[in-house]
């Protein structure tokens, strides 16, 4: 390499795009190349070596690997090396296969900061050093402001796709700080018998967990719903939260798709119980009783205007041509049916 053409603060990789395979058909060739970099003098070394995996091999072996390059990098005088890994999804197995190889030896990950990428997506930063901090990792949390990680993954997803993380996405996804079953799954620790407070996702970043009201819910988990959504009441008992946990599985079982998450859906399961409505309550339920009353004589309306237009083919099939579906519907709003706007709509 001319050292001239070099800036003095240049990071130089070199990535070993094939590793895996290399390493099953041919290590011999990554020993060279490891070996050739780590004995280079000291002023023309590069800053790294970077591998990847494409999810093709266990993280066993990803491991092992690891360990043997980071050992032949050290056995040659290049401890202040770099060895960084990337890691595509394929599996399900990514982020456990990144924790794996910076345990066994790589000094870090090249990754987005969020899991969006070329195929399925790669294991990002933000879930994997969320993952250090778990595991108990303090270095992480001097080198980076980790407490806005979740947010600015979030904020990078919706730049990226233009829509907001899948729900279940792990750790920025919006499900992820959950209150089910009476707990954050982000913060149970393995006790069987006592579910006590391990790493808290929720509190780690200052936010407020959300409680997902469903059958799934407990009757303590009902309560706090009960509080922080409508202030305290001497209603709110533990006994009217096992009242209204027993009329959820009674609307279940009678095939009732009831939501309970919402200020409204959650009165209405109070009342239901036999709960006496508080006047915020009451005037919740009644806003969107009327809401709900204005939304069914719209829905009335047009299904009479999709009767009509459904018999203008001659066939009374609960079916509408594109053309007459635009005509009855679209045609005050998009000026023209075969444009793009059109069609997507």
């Amino acid at each position: 390499m001319d050292e001239r053409k070099r800036a003095k603060d240049s990071k130089i990789f070199l990535n070993l795009r094939d590793f895996g395979d290399t390493m099953t058909h041919q290590p011999d060739r990554i020993w060279k190349m490891t070996n050739y970099l780590s004995s280079l003098p000291v002023e023309e070394r590069i800053t790294g070596i970077a591998f990847e995996d494409v999810g093709k091999f266990h993280k066993d072996l990803l491991g092992g690997w690891t360990k043997a390059v980071r050992k032949e990098m050290k056995r040659c005088g290049w401890r202040d090396g770099e060895l960084i890994f990337h890691q595509h999804e394929q599996w399900g197995t990514m982020i456990g296969d990144v924790l794996e190889v910076l345990a066994m030896g790589a000094t870090g990950i090249w990754a987005g900061l969020c899991a969006e990428g070329a195929a399925m997506g790669h294991a990002d930063s933000c879930t994997t050093i969320l993952n250090l901090i778990r595991l108990g990792n303090k270095k992480v949390q001097t080198k980076f402001n980790c407490k806005h990680l979740r947010d600015a993954a979030i904020n990078v997803t919706k730049i990226v796709t233009g829509l907001p993380p899948a729900p279940r996405q792990p750790i920025y996804g919006e499900r992820a700080i959950d209150m089910v079953f009476g707990f954050v799954f982000s913060g149970i620790a393995d006790d069987v018998k006592i579910y006590t407070e391990g790493f808290d996702l929720a509190e780690f970043l200052g936010i407020e967990k959300t409680m997902r009201i469903s059958n799934m819910a407990n009757p303590e988990m009902i309560l706090e719903k009960l509080k922080v959504t409508f202030g305290d009441d001497p209603q709110f008992t533990m006994e009217i939260a096992k009242e209204m946990k027993s009329q959820i599985l009674v609307n279940t079982r009678d095939g009732r798709k009831e939501e309970y998450n919402s200020h409204a859906g959650l009165a209405m399961l109070f009342d239901q119980a036999d709960g006496k409505l508080t006047p915020t309550m009451a005037k919740i339920v009644i806003e969107a009783t009327n809401n709900t009353q204005h939304i069914d004589e719209l829905i009335k309306e047009i299904k009479v205007d999709w009767e009509d237009w459904d018999v203008k083919d001659g066939a009374d099939d609960d079916q509408i041509t594109f053309n007459n579906f635009y005509k009855g519907f679209m045609a005050p709003y998009f000026g023209c049916y075969r444009c793009e706007d059109s069609q997507i709509a």
